[in-house]
């Protein structure tokens, strides 16, 4: 009987891996050690029934497979490790990336309406002011001219040619006003 159990005990654990036979596979090599062995016991009509078998230690056979196996394990919980982490990090990252993306894109849009805006004010005042020129083509040339002025040349000085040859030296802003001296526009 103990040979012929060592014997299917050897089979069944050569055809496994080393990792099965010492954590995840035990349960299965026991149920399949006590079927091989129940029908070997009833072919011979012993008379002996087994109920149960149960893997209590196993080992390596060596110091050298042992620490093998001790290494391996520390590796896959290290990598068990590493993969939480990572998807820590994921979760903190993702909704922080979507979050930032979605900022980006709301500014884009806030920023498309407002060349939209730009775009539709200008067109709004050219059309103004294409109207004014329509009724007072003159007028509204000078006008435009002097603005233009006012904004191309805002610290211009004048210089006024008298009729008896004199020259005289006048800032801008002293005929159209200035801000920081409190005159208006006229």
């Amino acid at each position: 009987m103990k040979n012929l159990a060592q014997s299917y005990i050897r089979d069944t654990v050569g055809s496994y891996s080393v990792d099965e036979v010492i954590t995840t596979g035990k349960s299965e090599i026991q149920g399949k050690v006590k079927t091989l062995l129940s029908q070997r016991l009833e072919q011979e009509d012993i008379g002996i029934g087994i109920y149960n078998v149960t893997i209590q230690d196993a080992e390596p056979p060596t110091e050298a497979v042992n620490n093998a196996f001790k290494a391996v394990e520390d590796a896959k919980q290290g990598m068990d490790t590493k993969l939480n982490e990572a998807k820590k990090y994921q979760s903190e990252q993702v909704p922080a990336a979507n979050a930032k993306a979605d900022k980006a894109a709301r500014d884009a849009e806030a920023y498309r309406q407002q060349r939209i805006s730009e775009a539709e004010g200008q067109v709004s005042r050219f059309n103004d002011m294409y109207e004014e020129y329509v009724k007072y083509p003159l007028i509204t040339k000078k006008r435009m001219f002097y603005e233009t002025m006012e904004e191309v040349l805002p610290d211009l000085k004048v210089i006024i040619n008298g009729s008896e040859g004199t020259q005289t030296v006048l800032p801008l802003d002293s005929f159209v006003g200035s801000p920081e001296k409190g005159g208006g526009q006229q």
